[in-house]
């Protein structure tokens, strides 16, 4: 009688995941059936978002297994998982029904480190498993966002990386906060000015633009064309007339390069293929990948950074007219924003309780030693992100106006001295 009563089941679920019309009658046959012996389920799953998704489709080992020993669902059968806006990377160890589930309690598995649904509910709450509530609501947010919990969540709700951050993390085009519309309306204001200074008048009696040739009628070079790459990217010419500026100027740049095309990447995975392992394991701070390679980029950086700020006076053959000699005082931003970068990846893995894989951040977890057991790290966390991200708005917001502008100058220097060149052996 077991088996014949699992075979209709079997026939039920088939049926209900037909396309054809009287597909939903099929999920409501497949329910009552259920019903039969889950009655105290029958209104909760009546009221939930998927009462016409028959049970069948999420309670799939229902079929074939034991009911008491059915594996719990994954929301993940029929969902995929929230892209970076929505994750902000930090949400990765939390489960989804620790965010989702109506009045549900969420609580630190203690042996995975992960955010999960305790089974216990909110003061008031009815137990309605089938119960879901819609993402980023304020309800939702509240759940592990409050001063004093030990969840390892910021008190204060933090908005998603936006495009400031891309250059060196994983995040998203979002430009919503005011630090990121504050910053990114000084740097193209500045580079307007930039630009009307460029092409409006003279300089010393030159013109501003005599020195590249922007006319089209040049042919387009296939080998002019990698060499400026190769100066773009090795950058040649710094490396021929100074190898120490090249070393200092390589410890900061390819990282940055390196990092944003992590982060590119890991955006683009996270749109296309959010189901898959590698996406999921990219966008995981936790995951020994992810980092190691941000810990190892950023002690680049950091070196880098040191290196351009003690560096002595150099003399003014290795002074090269399309990368000016750099000051001290936006290497030492760059230096102090890393610093607080790594301050912020410690106090993160002291607050989450040390996850599994974070001891690849071999800086971070090495720094959050120092704040393990610090009571308070949760409210404090908010202000040195904030202070983080201020520090990058500034960063960017000033290199119009400093000599740190030759980032977007040079390359397009560059690029026209090189069409110019091709025009010149042509002879047109």
């Amino acid at each position: 009688m077991k088996i014949l009563k699992f075979f209709v089941l079997g026939l039920l679920l088939v049926i209900a995941q037909m396309p054809a019309m009287g597909g939903e009658a099929a999920a409501g046959n497949t329910n009552a059936q259920c019903m039969e012996c889950h009655e105290e389920m029958a209104a909760d799953h009546a009221a939930s978002l998927h009462k016409d998704i028959a049970c069948l489709e999420c309670h799939i080992q229902a079929v074939e297994e034991d009911h008491e020993e059915v594996a719990k669902v994954d929301c993940r059968q029929c969902h995929s998982p929230h892209d970076e806006k929505m994750l902000h990377d930090a949400h990765t160890r939390v489960t989804c029904m620790a965010c989702h589930l109506k009045g549900g309690i969420p609580e630190v598995n203690s042996e995975s480190k992960t955010i999960v649904f305790s089974g216990q509910l909110q003061p008031g709450s009815t137990l309605s498993i089938h119960q879901s509530i819609q993402p980023q609501t304020e309800m939702s947010c509240r759940k592990c966002h409050f001063k004093g919990n030990l969840l390892g969540a910021s008190s204060t709700t933090l908005p998603a990386k936006s495009v400031l951050c891309m250059p060196c993390h994983v995040a998203t085009f979002s430009v919503g906060d005011v630090t990121t519309l504050l910053s990114l309306f000084i740097f193209l204001a500045g580079m307007a000015g930039l630009v009307s200074i460029w092409f409006s008048g003279t300089r010393g009696g030159q013109a501003h633009g005599s020195e590249i040739e922007t006319t089209p009628k040049s042919r387009f070079n296939v080998g002019a064309s990698f060499k400026v790459f190769l100066e773009l990217i090795l950058l040649q010419g710094l490396f021929k007339r100074s190898k120490t500026r090249w070393i200092i100027h390589a410890l900061i740049f390819f990282p940055f390069l390196f990092r944003l095309a992590f982060g590119l990447k890991t955006l683009v995975l996270s749109l296309v293929f959010p189901n898959w392992a590698i996406t999921h394991a990219l966008m995981d701070k936790n995951h020994i990948i992810h980092a190691l390679f941000f810990d190892v980029t950023g002690v680049m950086i950091l070196a880098g950074t040191v290196a351009a700020v003690i560096r002595k006076k150099t003399d003014a053959k290795e002074t090269i007219a399309s990368l000016p000699e750099p000051g001290r005082g936006m290497p030492f931003l760059i230096g102090l924003m890393v610093v607080i970068g790594f301050i912020l990846e410690g106090m993160r893995i002291a607050m989450t309780g040390s996850p599994d894989g974070s001891g690849g951040a071999f800086i971070g977890y090495s720094t959050s030693l120092l704040f393990k057991g610090m009571t308070g790290l949760t409210d404090v966390y908010a202000y040195v992100w904030y202070a983080h991200a201020i520090l990058a708005g500034a960063f960017i917001a000033l290199i119009p106006f400093t000599r740190m502008a030759h980032i977007i100058t040079a390359p397009i220097v560059l690029i026209l001295n090189a069409r110019s060149r091709t025009k010149d052996r042509s002879g047109n």
